[in-house]
């Protein structure tokens, strides 16, 4: 009887170790056609869902329904201590998953302006993230060096164009190493890799972000 006993709390310590370690992504995958039919091209994004995460000025939060067919993103008016609070309710977003949508814009950089479709999907506890022309990675409060939390991140396929105005960005990967071609209209390119450093658009919650391929 003891052993049983003792079997069924591994058990149970178990069961709740993988709780905690699991971690869902809602994903949007860019694609140039309408129906997200096609190679994944353009801007996309990938969130991970309950967290309270900071973009450019404003905080947001994921959440699924109860039978994971849809999501909602929600805007709030503030973030401290980690946590979303002040819901702007009319700002809430809803997503069905599988749908294909027109590209919102929760790119860091907030004169960019994407002008593809993304596919709305799930990933639980992705074991590894493909090579992009540029992704930036925005990481939890304190974590300093961008290795144990991060909270999302946007991306632009290689070669994707990005219309700021009157000037673009367009992102290449070479060598694990991202570069950026920059027009205004001349034309130069710069390496556009981002070493951690803090989100000074939101220095009070102290979130920091890296950029890579």
């Amino acid at each position: 009887m003891k052993m049983i006993k003792l079997l069924l709390l591994l058990l149970i310590l178990f069961l709740n170790n993988n709780q905690v370690k699991s971690v869902t992504y809602l994903e949007m995958t860019p694609y140039e056609k309408s129906d997200c039919s096609g190679e994944s091209e353009g801007i996309g994004y990938a969130f991970i869902v309950n967290q309270c995460f900071a973009i450019a000025g404003d905080y947001y939060s994921v959440s699924l329904n109860s039978d994971h067919s849809n999501s909602t993103i929600s805007e709030y008016k503030d973030g401290e201590n980690n946590q979303c609070t002040g819901l702007i309710s009319d700002n809430d977003k809803v997503y069905e998953i599988d749908g294909c949508y027109n590209a919102p814009n929760y790119v860091w950089n907030s004169g960019a302006v994407p002008s593809n479709y993304v596919k709305i999907s799930i990933s639980v506890n992705p074991t590894d993230i493909p090579q992009y022309g540029f992704r930036q990675t925005t990481y939890a409060p304190g974590d300093k060096d961008c290795q144990s939390n991060p909270q999302f991140y946007w991306y632009a396929t290689n070669n994707t164009k990005i219309d700021m105005g009157n000037f673009s960005a367009t992102f290449y990967c070479s060598d694990n190493e991202s570069f950026e071609i920059y027009c205004a209209p001349g034309c130069f390119t710069t390496d556009s890799s981002m070493t951690c450093i803090r989100d000074f658009t939101h220095w009070a919650t102290e979130n920091y972000m890296a950029g890579s391929c």
